[in-house]
């Protein structure tokens, strides 16, 4: 959602929405697209979670399978980072979640809420690759633009419900606390959080949620297989609240947590990313990323999948890319526009789309609308599964 900006000296008591629709035409089926896995009867508007019948269930058990899988389930191939018969396997997962925190996704969080859970418990039955990394990233993009004269820095801060995103960052937030809001890009005021300048970069890992700290170790900005709360430690950093930048920008906050700068020694989300991990990377968003001048991404969709291997040392085997979309413009689609508050609904994202379809049977698409993710989240184990099976280390 797109929200109006407020200067500092004037502080408006009301925004008005900037809401950008798209007419909705016949459109897609809450389940996956066809780049995912195989065809099923079931929709992502299917609360059970419970896919229909198929050749080859989400699970990833198929009739007929002679590889000597037991009651517990399929596993995901270990091949010791490369180093099983074949040289193909995956032992670790790197899982980056890149959820918009605009003002219209709070039904959505919540859907991504309810069912993360179950979907840790899949993993942790059908995923044999059980050393993984979690980092949660918001869409926040700048709203603003800032200049500086001989007199000092101009502010510009955006708020909408008594919280606030501003710029320049991070010393705005000591002004957009004086002038009575509750937060600052999703730091309470009052001094709870400190807001670092990791904090309120485009692609770093959070580390509070919309109310607070998560409490992760100093400069870590992930959690691991290791964690003991791992389901609560999650839904702390996935509350990314619906206060951000209505600039929403996925693309570049995905790019952003995965490039050198933020990774290598030193960056913001270092140790995140390794080499011989697979790379899940599941983008929730309501609206459409599309490059307009001042708001969206830029580039298109072949250049944002170029730019994603890139990271991965050019290695199409070790990438894996799960969405869900708005899908207004797909056959028996579930979202219908937005309405007049720009709450309620979604925008259709085509691009987007084809950006998560461009890694063919590595990327799944879903229904950001669907009344429950379950079926979304179960059939996309059978994506990671596939890919594990297929990952071939680079060396």
């Amino acid at each position: 959602m797109r929200l109006c900006l407020l200067p500092l000296a004037v502080l408006v008591a009301a925004c008005a929405t900037d809401i950008r629709t798209d007419d909705p035409a016949s459109a897609d089926s809450a389940g996956g697209s066809s780049g995912g896995p195989p065809a099923t009867s079931a929709t992502q508007g299917n609360d059970s979670g419970t896919p229909g019948s198929t050749s080859s269930d989400p699970s990833g058990t198929s009739e007929g399978d002679s590889s000597g899988i037991g009651d517990e389930g399929p596993k995901l191939d270990v091949g010791s980072g490369g180093d099983g018969p074949s040289g193909f396997g995956c032992a670790k997962v790197d899982f980056l979640f890149v959820i918009d925190n605009s003002g219209s996704m709070a039904d959505e969080q919540q859907s991504l809420a309810a069912s993360f859970p179950a979907f840790m418990d899949t993993i942790r039955d059908e995923v044999a690759a059980m050393d993984y990394h979690m980092m949660v990233v918001s869409t926040d993009g700048s709203m603003i633009q800032t200049s500086s004269g001989g007199s000092g820095s101009q502010q510009v801060i955006s708020c909408s419900g008594g919280n606030c995103t501003c710029a320049p960052t991070p010393d705005c937030c000591e002004d957009a606390c004086a002038m009575g809001q509750d937060t600052c890009f999703g730091v309470p005021c009052g001094g709870e959080v400190a807001v670092e300048g990791c904090d309120v970069e485009l692609g770093a890992g959070r580390r509070f949620s919309s109310g607070g700290s998560c409490d992760l170790p100093d400069e870590v900005r992930f959690i691991d297989q290791d964690e003991p709360d791992l389901e609560t430690k999650f839904l702390c950093l996935a509350d990314v609240g619906t206060f951000g930048s209505g600039n929403e920008v996925p693309i570049d906050a995905m790019l952003a947590a995965v490039d050198a700068h933020n990774t290598d020694g030193g960056g913001c989300n270092e140790g995140f990313l390794r080499d011989d991990a697979v790379l899940v990377v599941t983008i929730i968003t309501d609206e459409e990323d599309d490059h307009d001048g001042f708001f969206g991404s830029e580039g298109d969709p072949p250049q944002w999948r170029d730019a994603l291997l890139a990271a991965k040392g050019g290695n199409e085997t070790a990438a894996v890319v799960l969405a869900l979309l708005g899908d207004n413009d797909q056959p028996d689609g579930l979202c219908t526009p937005f309405d007049d508050t720009g709450v309620d609904g979604a925008e259709a994202s085509p691009r987007l789309r084809e950006f998560a379809e461009s890694f063919g049977s590595r990327g799944f698409v879903g229904s950001v609308c669907a009344p429950s993710y379950d079926t979304f989240f179960a059939q996309a184990v059978s994506v990671v599964d596939t890919a594990c099976d297929e990952f071939e280390p680079e060396g």
